[in-house]
């Protein structure tokens, strides 16, 4: 990732009982989206007063705005460093989604609930901070340039697509609890997913095949 969101973090310097509030906060906007979060659902859950939230934070639309920038830029930082390596297809850009979205199930539910509400607040930051696309952009200038098959005419559409869908099977990953006995592990989850992005529905290989 560039120097310009690099060096602003991923998140404000939290001593220990502002991640309290951090961790608690992620864990209610994931059950309960933006707008069905509460700041005392927060407080709650931070062993904490509401008033010492507004201490480290001036709201929560501030707190959930802190929130989701952490979270999109740990997923632009695996693309920063898939653009590096300028190779890999469309298999490589889902792998690296997925990377991003399995190791923080949590953030991928928030991505998705954001998502689904029109991702009004991640319009407002990259409106204020469009150095958060470029990661994006620039995976979608490799798949252009690497002749990528399944981007259509559009690779940054593309991009965006799988990153959707990483976040959906990531955070999916603990809901598959009533078809199966236990959630698989997240490599054997991620397998079998990035099979079908790299293969399609219909292309994909049966089991035993290679």
């Amino acid at each position: 990732m560039d120097g310009s969101v690099g060096s602003r973090g991923v998140g404000p310097p939290r001593p220990a009982i502002a991640e309290r509030i951090w961790r608690s906060a992620r864990a209610e906007f994931s059950r309960l989206g933006y707008h069905g979060a509460r700041v005392q659902g927060i407080a709650r859950g931070a062993a904490c007063n509401v008033a010492l939230i507004y201490r480290h934070w001036p709201s929560k639309r501030a707190l959930y705005v802190d929130v989701l920038r952490a979270i999109w830029v740990a997923s632009a930082d695996e693309l920063s460093r898939l653009a590096a390596r300028r190779a890999g297809g469309l298999a490589a850009l889902a792998g690296a989604y997925l990377d991003a979205m399995l190791r923080d199930p949590t953030g991928a539910q928030i991505l998705v609930r954001e998502y689904l509400d029109g991702a009004p607040y991640l319009s407002l930051l990259t409106a204020s901070e469009p150095a958060l696309l470029e990661p994006v952009r620039r995976a979608a200038a490799v798949l252009l340039a690497d002749g990528a098959d399944g981007v259509g005419g559009n690779p940054l559409l593309a991009v965006v697509t799988v990153g959707g869908l990483a976040a959906l099977v990531a955070s999916a990953h603990e809901a598959s609890g009533p078809f199966l006995s236990a959630p698989p592990p997240a490599d054997t989850w991620r397998r079998q997913v990035l099979e079908l992005f790299s293969h399609g529905l219909a292309g994909a290989p049966r089991a035993g095949e290679t």
